[in-house]
């Protein structure tokens, strides 16, 4: 079961929202869930399936679920640079960054991607928190020269996944696709409609995010198809992405990550500036960086045999429980047993032999390097 998802059995019945893609997608055959309140595209074939595709090939997923909201003004730098973990000011035209939103403990209010878009900021939510940071973020502008709007509407993602990511978005832009580095941007037509194109990974390969108004949605989503046809472009569903982000040791909000870990205790060292001024959270995070260790860490685990651990799992070393499974799969790609979990200090040197423990049963299990997929 996809651990990201809130109801398991596939569905066609209203939800809160859904995506303008829901027609075109189930026309391919696609079965949805509800991921949080929007009823989304699980899968189009078996998930291995996809999964296997975008590893070989390439795939196209629906990722409009997501949100984001634009921040301007002659005081828009120092805002945001103050909310965030990351250092905005570094930021040039172009660029983007993974930050992370925290609480005054520093622990995670939720993750992030800013882009600078010359004279304003676009902050790209998770679906799972954007309304949550939307409502933190919205009242602070009224107390100086920075304006904060809901685009959602304006910005519907899509992301097309896999190794042969750049040959099907050089056959769909208008113009030339530039060498970009992660999280770097620019500006395009796909289908007629303008288009934002951000380098991506959101598989372990290569991969870009493509944003749209909502409007131009269908179109693009068609043409990417067909143009991507050359290259085997596939349809994929959550399930598939579920799959590909474990193997690629990517967290989700929310299943690996929430507001009870500090922000180092993720092991997303992108999100972080170390030499900002001050941002809310920072105290906490100096705190665990000067004390020279953080008590747990998100690390992999290679867990011996065919039994998959659940969500909340222990892991122990001699009979002590050192640790929590978070997310957990048989990997497609490498033909095994992986998991995430929260491991305590002292534990997640990479090839410490530990137990999970399953149902009463324990199994053999070592820590593991992430990511556990690395792109050739």
């Amino acid at each position: 079961m996809s651990t990201n998802e809130r109801t398991a059995v596939d569905t066609v019945e209203p939800a809160a929202n859904q995506s303008d893609l829901f027609e075109a997608q189930r026309a391919l055959g696609a079965s949805f869930k509800l991921y949080g309140n929007w009823l989304m595209a699980s899968r189009f074939q078996e998930p291995t399936n996809e999964h296997l595709a975008v590893r070989q090939s390439v795939g196209l997923i629906d990722l409009s679920n997501y949100g984001s909201m634009k921040i301007w003004g002659s005081e828009a730098v120092q805002f945001l640079n103050g909310l965030v973990s990351n250092d905005v000011k570094t930021l040039a035209p172009g660029k983007g960054m993974h930050a992370a939103f925290l609480t005054g403990h520093g622990k995670i209010r939720a993750l992030c991607r800013v882009l600078n878009l010359g004279n304003e900021f676009l902050v790209i939510n998770d679906p799972q928190t954007h309304e949550k940071v939307f409502k933190y973020v919205s009242p602070f502008s009224h107390a100086g020269d920075f304006k904060v709007e809901a685009t959602s509407d304006s910005y519907r993602m899509i992301s097309v996944q896999g190794l042969k990511a750049h040959l099907v978005m050089k056959e769909v832009c208008f113009e030339p696709v530039p060498e970009l580095l992660e999280n770097d941007w620019f500006s395009t037509l796909i289908a007629g409609h303008k288009a934002t194109l951000v380098r991506s990974s959101r598989s372990g390969d290569r991969g870009f995010d493509v944003l749209v108004p909502k409007e131009a949605l269908n179109d693009v989503w068609d043409f990417i198809l067909l143009k991507g046809r050359f290259h085997s472009v596939v349809p994929f569903g959550f399930d598939a992405l579920e799959s590909l982000r474990i193997e690629a040791g990517t967290p989700v909000y929310g299943v690996d990550l929430d507001e009870t870990n500090m922000l180092l205790e993720s092991g997303l060292d992108d999100v972080v500036s170390f030499n900002k001024g001050c941002y809310t959270g920072q105290e906490a995070v100096a705190m665990a960086t000067y004390r020279g260790h953080i008590s747990k860490k998100l690390s992999g685990l290679n867990v011996i045999g065919d039994v998959v651990p659940d969500h909340g799992d222990a892991v122990e070393k001699d009979g002590k429980e050192i640790g929590t499974i978070t997310s957990s799969l048989r990997s497609p790609s490498l033909g095994s047993v992986i998991a995430l979990a929260h491991i305590k200090y002292g534990f997640f040197e990479i090839g410490n032999e530990v137990q999970v423990v399953n149902k009463g049963e324990r199994f053999q299990a070592s820590i593991a390097e992430l990511p556990f997929y690395k792109s050739t």
